[in-house]
């Protein structure tokens, strides 16, 4: 870590120990995720890992009752390298500011998308970075359009009504000259609605306002995520449907099912491409590439967990995303305060 970044978290630091001591209103979270394993796209047989099943990070959040319902919010989060203790590019993961009240609530800044916000829970491990056989495939439930967060945004969330809530990001490129190459501004929606046992989910990315569509770009296209989840009690099962809004990224589906078991959770699920077009319109080599996970967590405390994960993608998957290895495992200790 720079001299730089020391100072500025050691005002941070200062900053919130001195909010929270005056008004109890700003806490400090974090992430602590160490494993022994190993990686798809590593050549080790064997490495210590941070962040195989969520992100290490650590992070910032509170609000100031403003009146009348009236709340101000703010949330800066970063990534660490539980391993090394390396602190990776600031706050990058979540750097924003705004308000709440009985209108909903809207974030300006630096953060996760509406679909990463309403149809991660779509994937029964936690959108584990290491095991998911959807994100190796490029269709994280959480982050299969763009990606997961995105830089310059207002976003808006209705308040909860009734099991419905609903999320729209209008993202700004910062680019004027509209030559070839330039990214466009970017709107993305998101919905997701709870009853009961039931949770179901849809995600929207228009071809044209999306950030990976370059000034100039023909491989974009509409993309939409649709999701539905059911818990039964002794079992969950979801299911979950990406069009990626690149032809050349494709479409797939997700499936999964996990249970209880004391204090245990099991589970497996399985992904696979189902129509990915070359630039050129033609087939390509990922289509009916695929991939499945194992894992199993044990809870110590609502905090602190042990898992153990397994994943292996097929040879297309493996040829296709240029993979070192065809499997991923891995066994480690998650914390969370």
């Amino acid at each position: 870590m720079n001299k730089q970044m020391h100072v500025a978290l050691a005002m941070v630091l200062a900053a919130a120990a001195g909010s929270a001591a005056a008004q109890s209103n700003v806490t400090v979270y974090g992430v602590i995720d160490t494993s022994v394993g190993r990686g798809y796209k590593s050549d080790a047989s064997a490495e210590m890992m941070s962040g195989y099943t969520d992100t290490s990070k650590l992070g910032f959040r509170g609000s100031e009752d403003l009146g009348n319902g009236l709340k101000a919010n703010f949330q800066l989060e970063g990534e660490i390298g539980s391993d090394t203790g390396a602190w990776t590019e600031g706050f990058k993961r979540q750097s924003w500011v705004g308000l709440s009240g009985s209108f909903g609530e809207v974030m300006l800044g630096r953060t996760t998308t509406p679909q990463n916000r309403l149809m991660g829970t779509f994937d029964l491990n936690g959108t584990a970075d290491g095991s998911s056989a959807m994100k190796v495939l490029g269709i994280a439930a959480n982050g299969a359009f763009m990606s997961s967060r995105q830089s310059n945004q207002i976003q808006y969330a209705t308040p909860k009504l009734g099991g419905f809530q609903a999320r729209v990001a209008y993202g700004f490129s910062e680019t004027v000259s509209g030559t070839a190459g330039d990214k466009k501004d970017f709107l993305q929606l998101a919905a997701s609605y709870q009853t009961g046992g039931l949770t179901l989910g849809a995600a929207f990315q228009p071809k044209s306002m999306s950030t990976q569509a370059a000034v100039g770009a023909t491989d974009n296209r509409n993309g939409y995520a649709l999701g539905a989840k059911y818990n039964f009690g002794v079992a969950e099962a979801s299911v979950i449907y990406t069009r990626n809004e690149k032809r050349t990224e494709g479409d797939g589906i997700g499936i999964g099912i996990a249970a209880p078991i004391g204090a245990w959770k099991v589970g497996a699920q399985f992904a696979r491409l189902t129509n990915v077009k070359n630039a050129d319109g033609t087939k390509s080599a990922k289509e009916g590439a695929n991939a499945f996970e194992l894992f199993a967590n044990y809870s110590l405390s609502k905090r602190t967990a042990l898992y153990a994960a397994y994943g292996s993608v097929n040879s297309k998957a493996e040829t296709a995303f240029s993979l070192a290895r065809d499997n991923t495992m891995a066994v480690g200790v998650i914390h969370k305060f």
